[in-house]
């Protein structure tokens, strides 16, 4: 007896492969993380830019978490980088302050005068930045009190250039007076800055 023998027996793998192949496909698909949620008619919902507000041990505030516009959140983004360069200043002026109030002193009058200079010009160009900044409606009132603090600061950081300048004798004491004033202007501000992160 003959037996009924396939003399192709390799054309069944193709369809075979393939089957697995869509089989695989599948599987692999449905595990892949949606790049949105979607609603319960099948469309999709995209997420609005969140804040959360927490302010680290250097005075900055950072923003994570919570939902808000990409309006407030750009403003978010720029009080931020007004604590930034208020803190540099401040740091220049406490070092400038410290090396000329050493005993010997670590720097020249030219050299204090020159650091003096720069954070009073700087403090008063960061008044007209925080000034011309671009602030969510609902914003305006907490940001009148961050314009208010660093004007503070500049206020403190002119009176201490004029303190450094002061004739002869002179015991350096509004000097220090005015750059006491202006850490406490810079404490003001970043209280103000919390204070209209919170607000948003």
């Amino acid at each position: 007896m003959t037996s009924n023998y396939d003399p192709k027996p390799g054309r069944w793998m193709l369809p075979l492969v393939v089957l697995a192949m869509v089989a695989f496909t599948y599987l692999f698909v449905r595990e892949l993380p949606s790049a949105a949620s979607a609603n319960e008619n099948g469309e999709s919902t995209g997420s609005t830019a969140s804040t959360t507000s927490t302010t680290g041990s250097d005075g900055e505030t950072t923003t994570t978490g919570g939902e808000v516009d990409a309006t407030t959140q750009a403003y978010l983004d720029s009080l931020t980088g007004f604590q930034t360069t208020l803190s540099n200043l401040q740091t220049e002026l406490a070092s400038a302050n410290a090396g000329w109030d050493a005993n010997p002193k670590t720097i020249t009058f030219d050299q204090a005068e020159e650091a003096f200079i720069s954070v009073a010009e700087g403090s008063a160009a960061l008044v007209g930045e925080i000034q011309a900044a671009t602030v969510p409606a609902a914003l305006i009132e907490a940001h009148d009190v961050v314009i208010a603090a660093a004007q503070q600061a500049a206020n403190a950081a002119s009176s201490a250039l004029a303190g450094l300048r002061a004739p002869s004798p002179d015991t350096g004491a509004a000097r220090r007076a005015a750059v006491n004033e202006f850490d406490a202007a810079v404490t003001a501000f970043n209280d103000a800055v919390q204070a209209a992160v919170t607000a948003a």
